[in-house]
């Protein structure tokens, strides 16, 4: 088999075969287009991106550092330690710290139990104040993400979610009837409220597979165990969408390209954004779920 571009022996081959310079020029072209489509970057950007240490927002950081002088934007990095043992690797912290000095980005480091106000495992202490683990700890992170941003300044947030997430996510969402999120299910979330900081999700029409070959053949090293391991454990959809990738190795980035075009309008009334009495933190409530869990663990500490 010979390389679709050059003809050259196929070194890779995931939806087409490629050798490893065509592989990567196909990669970051495709990206590039999709950024320019999107108007995903634009001159002046203070982008701040969000690393968790695994191949996508690695691969995504990668790339993102080299199109610092074609979109003429500034770029830093953040990784959020969850402060959950089986979700956080003890070497991710050095891992993304050293990618960052090698491309010469600033790098921040933000704990949620610096969040909180509180010390210890936080899948203890949400077993005490009867939270759901994950959708907690997604919460909190979107919630320290957003907030550190804003902070520093920030105008855009960017993150490694691809194809197989938005897939993913996009019929979980479908069958729970949770049609708002999945109206923002693009690679451009604008900022709805003066404290929400846009997000952009530049690998929105890369495969996992494809991110990975990226970090592999860019050497890229990757933190071990940076994915959430309750959420491999707990997720099916990850069985189903491999049984279909069989079959149908251009699924995922079929699914992801019909949600750029499409509209999906909410019939109910949109959520009014309002900040929280207690912090300031945008919400949708008197008082955010941030808060209000921040009071529960006092409670129990008092």
């Amino acid at each position: 088999m010979r390389c679709l571009a050059c003809k050259k022996a196929v070194e890779i081959k995931i939806l087409y075969p490629f050798c490893r310079e065509c592989f990567l020029k196909h990669y970051e072209e495709r990206v590039q287009r999709l950024i320019r489509r999107f108007k995903l970057l634009v001159k002046g950007d203070r982008l701040l991106m969000a690393v968790s240490g695994g191949k996508d927002s690695l691969s995504c950081a990668n790339l993102l550092s080299r199109l610092r002088g074609i979109f003429n934007f500034q770029m830093e990095v953040v990784h959020i330690d969850v402060g959950i043992s089986e979700c956080t690797n003890f070497r991710t912290e050095s891992v993304v710290r050293k990618f960052c000095e090698e491309r010469d980005l600033k790098f921040h480091f933000v704990r949620l139990q610096d969040l909180l106000g509180v010390n210890g495992d936080l899948k203890t202490l949400f077993k005490k104040v009867r939270r759901p683990l994950c959708s907690t700890c997604g919460m909190l992170k979107r919630y320290a993400l957003n907030k550190f941003a804003r902070e520093k300044k920030f105008n855009k947030i960017a993150t490694g979610h691809c194809a197989d997430d938005i897939t993913r996510f996009f019929f979980k969402n479908w069958f729970s009837q949770n049609f708002d999120w999945i109206a923002k299910f693009k690679p451009l979330t604008p900022s709805s409220h003066p404290k929400v900081v846009a997000r952009i999700r530049p690998l929105f029409e890369c495969l996992e597979a494809e991110n990975l070959a990226y970090a592999k053949f860019n050497n890229i090293v990757i933190a071990g165990c940076s994915r959430c391991s309750y959420f491999l454990r707990k997720d099916k959809w990850n069985e189903l969408l491999q049984l279909v990738d069989e079959r149908r190795p251009d699924f995922k980035l079929n699914i992801v390209r019909g949600l750029e075009k499409i509209e999906i309008k909410i019939k109910e009334s949109p959520r009014v954004l309002r900040e929280c009495s207690s912090c300031g933190e945008p919400t949708d409530q008197e008082i955010c779920a941030v808060c209000r869990i921040k009071a529960r663990l006092q409670g129990l500490n008092s």
